[in-house]
């Protein structure tokens, strides 16, 4: 394939790793990562699927015996979005950590309707579609999120 029909698809990392590797993209982006910005990570990527702020919550409240307000995680969501290792799925207000967090890059999210798990990818075409429609029409991109909802491979086999 040429490198701009190129896509990423890759399974989900180790979640010590994924979690250590955005904890450190953080910090040289300039972030200060407490430990409960760091449990958030490690709870989403420990995660079969998005999560909601208010079942993050309840989990961490217990896993760090401490209770924890619906305030304080979603600015902590919004803090790990707004650093780009953290993506929220809108039509789910749910969230799930990052594939590429590395890069800026158009988060393109598969929603399974069916068993809820999500996957991304990363294509550079289709950013690259997105971009140039953008500067025709004059338009900044803020955020990038792309969501398409569906069943998954497992739910279709499933349902055979």
């Amino acid at each position: 394939m040429p490198k701009s029909d190129q896509r990423t698809i890759k399974p989900r990392k180790d979640g010590a790793e994924a979690v250590e590797a955005a904890v450190a993209l953080c910090r040289v982006r300039g972030a200060q990562i407490t430990p409960l910005r760091e449990a958030v990570l490690t709870v989403l990527w420990s995660a079969t699927g998005p999560i909601g702020a208010y079942e993050l919550r309840d989990t961490l409240s217990e896993q760090l015996a401490r209770k924890i307000s619906a305030s304080t995680i979603y600015r902590t969501l919004d803090f790990l979005c707004d650093y780009g290792v953290v993506s929220r799925i809108e039509s789910r207000n749910a969230y799930v950590a990052c594939e590429h967090p590395q890069h800026d890059h158009a988060c393109i999210l598969f929603v399974c309707d069916d068993c809820g798990t999500s996957s991304e990818i990363e294509n550079e075409r289709l950013q690259g579609l997105l971009t140039a429609d953008a500067e025709t029409l004059g338009f900044t991109i803020g955020k990038r999120v792309v969501e398409l909802s569906g069943s998954c491979a497992e739910c279709r086999e499933a349902a055979r």
